[in-house]
């Protein structure tokens, strides 16, 4: 099958560009956006999707304020012409690429958004993750990952907020994944996974946190990136990076859950980067507004047509330790040990046993 990009110098196979090398259904692409105001007041988060050798596409916004959370989600079958990346009332549009995208809600329920990132560092690829099921593949995926600003509006039930001077960070992704996606939802047993993600501003620097390990703690991915802040103007691609491999993730938890406290980042002092960080969490932020181990919301899932659904939540109303609940960013103030402070999104993922960290097997909370 044919579409326009086959006029363009892209092709990677003897294949139509629409036409996959990679047949596994959990291909995917996917857009992702996190936007927090400075005084730590509001959280927003926009993903999209596209799964190719399912021909869905689904897409969520989701905002935090005050304790509670206000998401939209949408599902619908994937159009040939790629350009378009809408679904329902949700759509992201690339102004300039690398440098400014467009996230759109349109109003459904009394929730719409319209937010611009704008660019203020280079975009960081990340180390290939690969991870392993047995015999299959759970992740192996390509990541970049980009710090800016917004601006815009939100507007919620209860008002409207301006996004303007929000800090934003939006990354883009490829490959193929099975955590978090209905695939998983589906499943009966808790399949393991320790991972953190965590990106951080300070005044004149962006610092990006990668960590992924096994249930004995040896790592699938370790990479800590820092990149300076420029005008968008001076935003291009694969610009050197300090980055080291050499990372170490100390947290300590509430107690009865698997949800930070207070967390410690160690990162060097093997290459370039040499320094701690100390991360205190101020509000929580679930990645099931997004999807993430919705039970009738996880990625990929077939709705069998569009499909667009509203829901809202407290966030102290919520089991932590339920499967759908475990996966949380939280908007935190950080200090680095030379005294600068900044403020960032710690999110981190803990199912199933982390020897390390002294987690048991299944949800139940660390003794």
């Amino acid at each position: 099958m044919l579409s326009t990009y086959d006029d363009l110098l892209v092709h990677q196979t003897p294949a139509p560009v629409l036409h996959l090398a990679n047949g596994d259904p959990a291909f995917y692409e996917r857009y992702y956006l996190t936007a927090f105001a400075p005084d730590a007041s509001g959280h927003l988060g926009f993903g999209l999707s596209i799964y190719p050798n399912t021909g869905i596409i689904d897409a969520s916004l989701s905002v935090s304020r005050d304790g509670v959370q206000e998401s939209v989600f949408a599902s619908g079958r994937l159009p040939t012409d790629r350009t378009q990346a809408k679904v329902g009332p949700l759509r992201v549009e690339v102004l300039e690429p690398l440098r400014r995208i467009r996230v759109v809600a349109e109003m459904t329920d009394g929730l719409a958004a319209d937010v611009t990132f704008v660019a203020e560092g280079s975009p960081m690829e990340e180390q290939r993750l690969i991870r392993n099921r047995g015999t299959a593949v759970a992740s192996d995926r390509t990541r970049f990952v980009q710090f800016g600003s917004c601006t815009g509006s939100v507007l919620t039930p209860v008002g409207t907020m301006s996004i303007d001077g929000w800090h934003g960070v939006r990354d883009r992704s490829w490959g193929v994944r099975r955590q978090a996606t209905a695939e998983d939802v589906a499943s009966a047993e808790v399949r393991p996974i320790y991972a953190v993600w965590s990106v951080l501003h300070f005044p004149d620097d962006f610092l990006q946190v990668t960590l992924h390990e096994a249930p004995d703690g040896v790592g699938h991915v370790r990479m800590a990136m820092q990149t300076p802040r420029v005008s968008p103007s001076e935003v291009v691609p694969n610009v050197p990076l300090r980055r080291t491999d050499d990372l170490r993730v100390a947290i300590t938890y509430q107690p009865g859950t698997r949800r930070p406290a207070s967390a410690q980042l160690k990162v060097g002092p093997r290459g370039p980067l040499e320094f701690d960080i100390a991360v205190t969490p101020l509000q929580v932020f679930q990645m099931k507004g997004l999807g993430y181990y919705h039970p009738e919301r996880g990625h990929g899932r077939d709705h069998h047509g569009e499909s667009v659904s509203r829901e809202s939540w407290r966030i102290d109303d919520l089991d932590p330790l339920a499967k759908e609940n475990v996966h949380a960013q939280q908007l935190c103030i950080v200090r680095r040990s030379d005294g600068v402070d900044g403020i960032g999104i710690f999110e981190h993922i803990a199912m199933g046993p982390h020897q390390p960290s002294g987690l048991p097997k299944g949800l139940a909370a660390p003794q």
